[in-house]
C-alpha cells in the first residue's frame, strides 16, 4: 500500500483530548467535524463522501486556501509538477463505533508514478472524564513521508481537540451529516443506549 519500490513506514502520535469520547468520535465521522480537523490550516478539506461502516467509501478534496496561495507561490506549485488541490479516494477498513476508525486513502498528484496509498488509523480509548487518542499512520518510506507524514500526524490531533472544543454541535450530529448504522438484529440502537439512554 505505498509507492513502487519503497518500504512501508509507520508513524503514531498520542494525545489526551478533555472530552468524553463520544464528542471526539462524532468530530472523526461527521462531515463538520473531520473538515475542522483534517487539513492544516493552509489547505481546505470538503468531506463528498463519508459512509461510516466497514469498507465504506471515503472521498475528500484537498484544496490550497485561495487567500494564501500567492501568484508567486501558485507558479512555484506548477513548476514543481504539485497540484493546488487533489483528492483523497479509498475505503473504511475497520469501524468499531467509539474505538476505532481507519481510513485507507489514496493520493493522486496526476502523475504516472504520484499514486501513494496511505493509511490513518485512530484509536480512542476513554481515560478519566477524557480521551486518549492514538494516531498511526502508514505510508511510503520516503523522506518526504518520514518528515511530513510525522508533522501532520501529530498535527492533526491538536487540530482535532481544537475542532471539539469550538465546536458548539459536533456532540449532536444531525441525520443528514452523520451516517447511522441500523443496530443489529436482537441488539439495542447505539444511538438510544449513548450516553447512558436505554431503549424503551
Amino acid at each position: 500500500m505505498t509507492e513502487p519500490g519503497a518500504p512501508e513506514l509507520e508513524l503514531t502520535a498520542s494525545r489526551y483530548l478533555p472530552f468524553p469520547v463520544a464528542r471526539v468520535w462524532s468530530a472523526c465521522v461527521t462531515k463538520e467535524g473531520l473538515e475542522r480537523w483534517w487539513s492544516p490550516a493552509d489547505l481546505r478539506t470538503t468531506v463528498r463522501r463519508l459512509d461510516v461502516r466497514p469498507g465504506g467509501a471515503v472521498s475528500l478534496h484537498v484544496r490550497y486556501v485561495p487567500a494564501l496561495l500567492t501568484p508567486e507561490s501558485a507558479e512555484a506549485f506548477r513548476a514543481a509538477h504539485i497540484p493546488i488541490a487533489f483528492d483523497l479516494q479509498g475505503r473504511l477498513s475497520e469501524v468499531v463505533e467509539g474505538r476505532v476508525l481507519s481510513f485507507d486513502l489514496a493520493l493522486d498528484l496526476g502523475r504516472a508514478e504520484s499514486t501513494v496509498t496511505m493509511v490513518t488509523r485512530l484509536e480512542l480509548e476513554a481515560d478519566g472524564n477524557g480521551t486518549r487518542v492514538r494516531a498511526i499512520g502508514r505510508g511510503p518510506g520516503t523522506p518526504h513521508w518520514v518528515t511530513l507524514g510525522r508533522q501532520n500526524l501529530a498535527a492533526q490531533l491538536e487540530r482535532l481537540e481544537q475542532a471539539v472544543r469550538t465546536s458548539q454541535d459536533v456532540g449532536a450530529p444531525s441525520r443528514t451529516t452523520a451516517i447511522r448504522r441500523a443496530p443489529r438484529e436482537g441488539r439495542p440502537d447505539p444511538e438510544q443506549t449513548r450516553e447512558g439512554r436505554r431503549p424503551a
